[in-house]
């Protein structure tokens, strides 16, 4: 009996032990990607701010400027940084799935 506790406590240890690394992993991987589409967002509303709005601002001193400036609302950069930041999470979901399927095709 000794024996067959040791057995069956070693496969549940086992079994206990790859679970774990499995979830840490798929962890890893959310946290990954959480922290790549952030960066991304916020290089984009970084770059949206110091190149296009001082170009946006100087224009608005124009009155065909000040047209122009109805596309372009004091949070323009953070509504593209958000739509490139969609655009990267839907990218890291493509991924994710072809990754899937030409593993699960082996």
């Amino acid at each position: 009996m000794p024996i067959l506790a040791g057995l069956i406590t070693s496969l549940f240890g086992s079994l206990a032990g790859y679970l774990a690394g499995v979830f840490v992993k798929k962890a890893a991987v959310a946290a990954g990607s959480a922290a790549a589409i952030a960066i991304c967002m916020a290089v984009l509303v970084t770059a949206f701010n110091t190149i296009v709005s001082p170009f946006v601002a100087s224009m608005f001193s124009t009155t065909y400027g000040q047209f122009i400036g109805l596309a372009f609302p004091p949070i323009a950069g953070t509504c593209l940084a958000s739509i490139g930041a969609t655009w990267a999470a839907c990218g890291l979901y493509k991924l994710k799935v072809a990754t899937i399927k030409a593993t699960a095709s082996a």
